[in-house]
């Protein structure tokens, strides 16, 4: 039963069944739909880097760290310097996207982009190095470690650049989005050191205009990251369920908010009067202005009931009137 249940990361058909079984769902219990995308689970983007990828009967994918020793970081910069832009979108899980793109395209008539989104750095090097690698030698080699991390940055440019032409992305894309859980297990000076300009350079490419969207998600605690945000021109955050939405706009007073339900505290586990509570904090905290799209501080955890979803919505239509004046 639990290889059925991931054996859409490796089945198109599958994958596009279950997304649509989904979607009856949503649209029967909430009135909104799931349309056809593509789903290969959070290794996509450091597949391009080498390394095996698994796909396990009872979790999401994981990708085999492509160095086991610091001394192998090195030639790893070599070889990704080495290949050209268009041989970046041949390596990993890449290929397989493109030809479930052209099926989506084929099947339903949606030409899915991309190249507005990626992992961020951090969890990059986790995945490429192993976490627990990762940590550990930004600490002990810093200076090959951050020559891998400045090779992530020129390897990003060129990828994103690549998957933008390759797809259609248009120039005038609106923004551009980091998915980084592993950012917070930095000290914000270790951030700033090894990683802050490469996705700050990021940021300027791809969402350079002053309305563009700056988006950071990131599940762990980010609170003492806020300043390299506000420094990057963040405008859009989805992070940490342990921080309130004043705190963060305290640092990014123009920062517009997805959050800040725990997923698995609260909308998973707890009562739905947990659940109303906390879209109510959230809406006193953000106060009038705009600030606060009322969603998860993260993913939303399979077994979490419709019934607490309606009540996320209901709670923010009948709560969040108290600031209609305001508006």
């Amino acid at each position: 039963m639990l290889l059925v249940k991931y054996l859409h990361y490796l089945e198109y058909d599958y994958q596009q069944e279950i997304r649509k079984r989904c979607s009856d769902l949503t649209m029967e219990e909430l009135g909104c739909t799931v349309e056809p995308d593509i789903d290969f689970g959070v290794v996509m983007d450091a597949s391009i880097y080498g390394g095996q990828v698994h796909y396990e009967s009872t979790a999401t994918p994981t990708l085999t760290p492509v160095v086991q020793e610091p001394e192998q970081l090195d030639d790893l910069v070599e070889m990704m310097d080495a290949i050209d832009d268009n041989s970046l979108l041949e390596r990993g899980l890449i290929p397989k996207m493109m030809e479930w793109r052209s099926r989506i395209a084929q099947d339903y008539g949606i030409c899915l982009t991309y190249g507005t989104s990626m992992k961020g750095c951090a969890t990059m090097m986790g995945q490429i190095c192993g976490l627990t690698n990762f940590l550990m030698w930004i600490l002990t080699d810093p200076e090959p470690m951050g020559r891998l991390i400045d090779c992530w940055g020129r390897t990003s440019q060129r990828y994103i650049k690549a998957l933008r032409k390759a797809t259609g992305t248009s120039d005038d894309s609106t923004g551009f989005a980091f998915q980084s859980d592993v950012t917070g297990m930095l000290s914000n000076d270790m951030y700033t050191e090894f990683i802050k300009r490469h996705e700050h350079t990021m940021y300027c490419l791809f969402a350079p205009r002053k309305d563009d969207a700056r988006y950071y998600h990131a599940d762990y605690y980010m609170k003492h990251i806020l300043p390299s945000l506000k420094e990057m021109g963040v405008n859009q955050v989805n992070i940490d369920p342990y921080i309130d939405c004043s705190a963060i706009l305290q640092q990014l007073p123009e920062c517009i908010i997805y959050g800040q339900i725990p997923p698995t505290s609260v909308l998973l586990y707890g009562s739905s009067e947990d659940v109303a509570n906390c879209v109510r904090r959230d809406i006193d905290h953000a106060g009038p202005g705009h600030h606060l799209i009322v969603s998860t501080a993260g993913s939303i955890n399979p077994g979490t009931s419709f019934n607490h979803l309606r009540t996320i919505v209901e709670t923010a239509r009948d709560y969040g009137r108290i600031y209609d004046n305001h508006l």
